[in-house]
């Protein structure tokens, strides 16, 4: 090789290191001013952050437990006119007004849709709800994440509490509560949201969860709260913090047997995904996964997040998000309130609607709904639609409120 083409191969990689450091440099730059911008907590001011990032290198998602066909429980569900609600109409709608209101203004973040086995969507569901959506991946659930506990028989469910509810609902509680920690890390995710396939996002979120979290230190957040009968049993609780009696403080152990039953709506959260993959919540979480009461005794998803979130995590680092409109309704299946609202509803944005708006056309198109169905009555309040339940529990004067206020930083915890 000659000493001129010596020199200019050295040239060349001297240009690129060259290149690599001022790259490095102005990387840095760049995200020490995003990062003492964002120092104030203030949703706005990191709204732009990382919005054209490619979703192709993420470690955020997004996850969908999809049924495809009726629900496992509940049924064939139907609106106020008798029409079938299906799982997939409603599937739709959800990631419409997610990608509407969320999506295309922060594409840095993986969907994931789940299904079991028994309920694969066909290719052409696939393809319909994959259109104009590069984010969106479908998953199927089978072996260790979607099977009963050894020494548990599907002939056994006869003997569990509310024996109605099935085996594929138990999976699921299952699965939101226990299991999809250790999946979604493995897949190198480190925070997730939650959407039901009939959770709708109905007002633009102008600024990116995830980093919202990363920015404020938060490991957990939920949109509505609710009061629910916390079946993780007392004593299994009780008994974990005597043989641990450092793992959570006085106060959040007080906060939390004053009043159990305080609880987040999980049907939507969002949360860092180390938090429950870390003692002490991996400890409590496998004591109950052990005990295998989600199948016996049908504790659920919404108890076991409650318990382990209150328990563990001070009011600071939990975010009870009320800047956007979101909505979860669950319709009564019986004969007495087909159709109807029977738990949550639709919880008003702060600052996402004028009063204009939230009555006559938020209001109108819920009410609507209803309209033609005498069995349903459907309250309208300035803040919430829907049942009794969230309504409740949301107001500040209600049993939920002293945790809610320590949670907005009105009272000290």
């Amino acid at each position: 090789m000659s000493s001129s083409l010596r020199l200019l191969m050295l040239l060349i990689g001297l240009i690129s290191v060259l290149q690599i450091i001022l790259f490095n440099y102005l990387h840095v730059h760049a995200e020490t001013k995003s990062n003492n911008a964002s120092s104030t907590g203030n949703k706005i001011s990191i709204a732009t952050r990382h919005k054209t990032q490619s979703y192709k290198h993420t470690t955020d998602v997004i996850v969908y437990l999809a049924q495809f066909k009726d629900h496992s429980t509940y049924g064939a569900q139907y609106d106020a006119h008798q029409n079938a609600i299906t799982g997939l109409s409603k599937l739709n709608k959800s990631l419409d007004l997610l990608y509407t209101n969320y999506v295309h203004h922060f594409p840095a973040c993986h969907i994931l849709i789940f299904h079991d086995a028994s309920d694969t969507p066909t290719a052409e569901v696939k393809s319909i709800l994959s259109k104009n959506r590069p984010q969106l991946q479908f998953r199927q659930l089978d072996g260790k994440w979607w099977e009963l506990p050894y020494g548990l028989k599907p002939q056994d469910r006869a003997k569990w509490k509310r024996s109605s509810f099935s085996i594929g609902y138990r999976h699921m509680m299952r699965w939101f509560a226990i299991l999809i920690w250790e999946y979604l890390a493995n897949e190198g995710y480190t925070h997730v949201m939650r959407m039901d396939d009939d959770s709708y996002l109905h007002s633009q979120i102008k600024y990116n969860l995830f980093d919202y979290m990363r920015d404020n230190n938060k490991r957990y957040g939920f949109r509505m709260p609710v009061v629910e009968d916390s079946n993780v049993p007392y004593e299994m609780v009780n008994a974990f913090l005597k043989q641990h009696p450092h793992v959570a403080s006085p106060n959040l152990i007080a906060s939390y047997k004053q009043n159990r039953e305080i609880a987040f709506y999980n049907n939507w959260f969002i949360a860092d995904i180390l938090f429950f993959l870390s003692p002490p919540a991996s400890l409590l979480l496998d004591v109950i996964d052990k005990s295998k009461i989600i199948y016996t005794n049908r504790t659920g998803d919404l108890a076991i997040h409650s318990t382990v979130v209150r328990l563990f995590l001070h009011p600071e680092q939990i975010e009870y998000f009320r800047d956007f409109t979101y909505e979860h309704m669950t319709l009564c299946s019986r004969e007495i309130c087909r159709g109807c609202p029977q738990n949550g509803g639709v919880a008003r944005g702060i600052g996402a609607h004028s009063d204009e708006e939230w009555f006559h056309v938020v209001g109108k198109h819920i009410a609507d709904r209803f309209r033609d169905n005498p069995k349903c009555l459907v309250p309208m309040g300035e803040d919430f639609i829907g049942a009794d339940d969230v309504r409740e529990c949301s107001r500040l004067r209600s049993q939920c409120g002293y945790y809610l206020k320590m949670l907005l930083g009105v009272a000290a915890p």
